[in-house]
């Protein structure tokens, strides 16, 4: 059959409509990867490895909880048995002395004559029967980022000041005599804190490298007189020796008169307010001398200064 010409070209036109052109693929600007910051380093603590002091025999090794690092006491054992490596994996089977589960931390070498002790936090306490109780105050505390433990105790004198002595135990360097555990506190901070007499109050601070320091330096500080009045000493012996002109001479500068009779029994509150302050600055200063002249072992005739109860407060 023949097509007109008409007709070829209506095909023509009718094919050329329904013929697609080439498709392209769409340009896409690629993706920005997302920013990630790199994770923070977590501070790990090195797993517990005894010093070589633990290997000779039989030591000192602290029940330590976990979780808050307190003492709850110190049995007699060897690195074979309580070490990480040990029978007892480094953690003391069931219950001691209200710790359940502990870790065990070697805390003190053994003295030349074979005995073990050690330090905790225990204090007993009787109560009108007659019963006595245990207790742990936690004042000895195991730090295992450092591998050591700290001691601090506190205490009230009869003065009412309240002494706090802050010290640090290197296991490994107790008895390192033979004989004393001792040798192994180091970094003794003990700071004194007296009680109020007349508004007035006299803190004392030293800081020993280890117990047979005798010449740390010592500051004291009168905080409610004036702006607050510090004087320092290079040692103690220089403290028993000039702290009470140091303080006379102070007191002058400011306009007191220093010849105040200091007799504790004359009744304060009957005297003015330049004497009440003379008198309790003096007898700060006395208890403040008393007390580390005692606590470095100087001999000091004078004893310490304990005014009225209606002056002292706690």
């Amino acid at each position: 059959m023949k097509l007109s010409k008409l007709s070829v070209i209506i095909t023509t036109l009718i094919l050329t409509l329904f013929v697609s052109s080439p498709s392209f693929a769409e340009e896409v600007a690629p993706e920005t990867p997302a920013e990630t910051s790199a994770p923070t380093p977590v501070e790990t603590t090195p797993a517990y490895e005894p010093p070589a002091e633990a290997m000779n025999g039989v030591g000192g090794w602290a029940v330590v909880d976990p979780n808050t690092g307190i003492v709850h006491g110190v049995i007699v054992c060897t690195n074979d048995v309580c070490g990480p490596s040990g029978s007892w994996a480094g953690t003391l089977p069931g219950e001691y002395m209200g710790c359940t589960n502990c870790n065990l931390r070697f805390q003190t070498r053994a003295t030349d004559d074979g005995n073990v002790a050690g330090f905790s936090g225990h204090s007993y306490d009787i109560d009108s029967s007659g019963n006595a109780s245990i207790k742990n105050d936690g004042s000895v505390k195991w730090n295992e980022k450092e591998k050591n433990f700290t001691i601090k105790n506190s205490y009230s004198d009869s003065t009412k000041s309240k002494v706090t002595r802050t010290q640090t135990l290197i296991p490994e360097k107790t008895a390192s005599d033979g004989k004393n555990l001792h040798t192994g506190i180091v970094d003794i901070n003990t700071e004194y804190d007296s009680s109020t007499i007349a508004g007035q109050r006299v803190k004392g601070s030293t800081k020993q490298q280890n117990l047979e320091d005798m010449s740390s330096s010592v500051n004291v500080e009168f905080p409610n007189w004036a702006e607050g009045k510090i004087f320092t000493y290079e040692n103690p012996n220089l403290l028993v020796e000039n702290n009470e002109t140091d303080v006379d001479n102070e007191l002058q500068k400011d306009g007191f008169d220093t010849t105040t009779n200091s007799d504790p029994d004359n009744e304060l509150v009957e005297e003015s307010e330049d004497v009440i302050f003379v008198k309790a600055i003096k007898a700060l200063t006395e208890n403040v001398r008393s007390f580390f002249s005692s606590l470095f072992g100087i001999n000091q005739v004078r004893t310490p200064v304990s005014l009225n109860d209606s002056t002292n407060q706690d």
